[in-house]
């Protein structure tokens, strides 16, 4: 495994009827440790989804699918970004099982987080617990 890992910001939307998980994300300059919450370069990474998305439904309207999970932060390192996000992603939008999805995740990165906003508190990061 890399000791850099990449910090991706994934959306869990749906438009027209169809699953997309929209992506954005950067590649860390240090390593950081299981459950450590990179702030930060989270928010950047999270913002720039979220501009995208945003443009996305100047053209058609989307909803998001996976409720407080339909916005997720997680750090993985990059092999397997690149070798086994693209197959998750596959079966997301083809199953629509989120659950499965995250529980996946959760085995191949260093830490999954929710994303969301709180009046008065700003962007929040909730490490996702899994049942």
């Amino acid at each position: 495994m890399s000791e850099f890992p990449y910090l991706v910001a994934i959306g869990l939307i749906e438009q027209e009827g169809r699953r997309s998980m929209p992506l954005g994300g950067k590649s860390l300059r240090q390593p950081i440790h299981k459950g450590e919450i990179p702030k930060d370069i989270g928010e950047t990474i999270a913002f720039e989804l979220l501009v995208r998305i945003m443009q996305r439904s100047e053209k058609k309207p989307l909803r998001c699918v996976a409720e407080e999970k339909s916005l997720l932060l997680t750090a993985i390192p990059i092999e397997i970004m690149q070798k086994q996000l693209p197959s998750l992603k596959s079966e997301w939008i083809a199953l629509g099982d989120t659950y499965k999805f995250i529980s996946k995740l959760n085995q191949l990165s260093i830490g999954i987080w929710s994303i969301k906003f709180i009046k008065y508190e700003g962007v929040n990061f909730s490490k996702i617990q899994l049942q």
